[in-house]
């Protein structure tokens, strides 16, 4: 039996000479495809690049890929805050005549963190609850106070604009996804358009909300197009690859378009299917 080698990206090639010349030592051999005679195995690589915003002025993200195998493999999705514990291997193709040889870094995981997993009703603990409940115990008679003490602190960088804060929370609160009898679903998230002169503390709004959301991705409209809003289709190595744009890194979350009359028309229309039913179709030739 050969074993595929890891760092010729797991092609099996052929031996030489038979392992065994006391039996064999032959030097000519076929590949068995009777049952039984491949044993594979759960892989996945992914592609991890720094955050955007924790980099210094200037400088550009860098990634690396990582191999992910048995029971890692989609433990992750796109737009993922991940902590990676692995060990970094080299890899190359296939040695031919001629040719130059490319060694690549790559990390072979054997644990992946998820730092941003939705958080579910377990998460909320019994002090938060309390807290929660005297809260609105106390403002039981006034509900518009209580909710103005929210507003306030919702961009507190911004004074005033209690509208435009309300909207803002409404974006976040989100609402209920209903699913009708014949299949049919309709989203519970909102979507927000803001408008306003310049100078009025549009831009602050959007980096708010991507600081205090797990899953979000803040872009600009200006230079932006259906594939990087969307997915694009890459070749890397001789093989054709799907990367998440903007609204699939934030599934989840909340996607931030800046200067969104900036994008071409023909741009916009292809967003229109993930603001209305927060699906995407890709159709790449």
């Amino acid at each position: 039996m050969q074993e595929a080698d890891f760092e010729q990206f797991y092609t099996a090639s052929k031996p030489g000479r038979c392992p065994n010349p006391e039996l064999c030592n032959s030097v000519k051999f076929t590949v068995s495809s009777g049952k039984g005679s491949t044993v594979c195995r759960d892989y996945q690589e992914v592609k991890l690049q720094e955050q955007v915003q924790k980099l210094a002025i200037g400088t550009i993200p860098r990634s690396m890929a990582i191999v992910l195998q048995d029971d890692l493999v989609d433990c992750c999705k796109p737009g993922d805050d991940v902590t990676v514990f692995g060990i970094v291997r080299r890899r190359w193709r296939p040695l031919n005549a001629d040719t130059r040889v490319d060694i690549e870094i790559v990390i072979e995981a054997n644990y992946v963190q998820v730092n941003n997993e939705q958080r579910t009703k377990s998460s909320i603990t019994e002090e938060l609850r309390q807290e929660f409940e005297n809260f609105w115990s106390k403002s039981c008679t006034t509900p518009l106070t209580a909710r103005n003490k929210i507003l306030a602190s919702v961009c507190p960088q911004v004074y005033g604009l209690y509208l435009v804060k309300l909207a803002v929370t409404l974006v976040l609160v989100g609402g209920v996804q209903r699913h009708a009898e014949n299949g049919t679903r309709i989203r519970g998230e909102s979507h927000m358009l803001l408008v306003g002169d310049p100078g009025t503390g549009k831009s602050q709004f959007l980096k708010y909300v991507a600081k205090i959301v797990g899953r979000s991705i803040l872009t600009t409209g200006i230079g932006s197009t259906s594939a990087g809003l969307t997915v694009t289709a890459v070749k890397d190595s001789g093989e054709w690859q799907l990367e998440a744009g903007a609204l699939v890194l934030a599934d989840g979350g909340v996607c931030c378009i800046d200067e969104f009359s900036s994008i071409r028309e023909h741009d916009k229309a292809s967003i229109h299917e993930a603001m209305e039913q927060q699906t995407l179709s890709v159709a790449k030739a």
